[in-house]
């Protein structure tokens, strides 16, 4: 298994758990990974993008993903209302955005566990490569 991280604890926690995990730290605009994935988690990457990148970073992790595998992606919800922080979107603008490339199987809205009060409002997608 792969994980693509920039913290530079993580590789010694999962050892700690006893799981063999690969660890991988990647520019995902410009990626040099070279193998396919069975899945790939995105929880906070994407709705920082300009929109003018966001083609750029479909097409990236749709090479990077197997036929038919999952992007799971957490994003800023357009149910957020807090002028600061990321570009927010809906399920719709998802499916948008993603249509060429991907399938969306699933979109929840939820939110972002921390420490801001109230929590930040997210939503959750599953998204399949086609």
């Amino acid at each position: 298994m792969y994980w693509i991280t920039k913290s530079c604890h993580e590789p010694e926690k999962a050892r700690e758990k006893g799981l063999e995990i690969s660890f991988r730290q990647d520019d995902i605009l410009n990626s040099h990974l070279d193998r396919s994935f069975d899945l790939i988690l995105d929880r906070g990457c994407f709705h920082v993008l300009p929109p003018e990148r966001r083609g750029e970073y479909v097409q990236t992790v749709a090479n990077l993903l197997k036929p038919k595998r999952c992007l799971l992606l957490k994003c800023f919800s357009h149910h957020e209302t807090r002028e600061e922080g990321p570009y927010r979107f809906s399920p719709e603008e998802i499916q948008q955005i993603f249509a060429d490339r991907f399938h969306v199987r699933f979109a929840q809205q939820t939110v972002y566990h921390g420490t801001l009060d109230p929590l930040p409002k997210a939503l959750f997608c599953t998204l399949e490569k086609r």
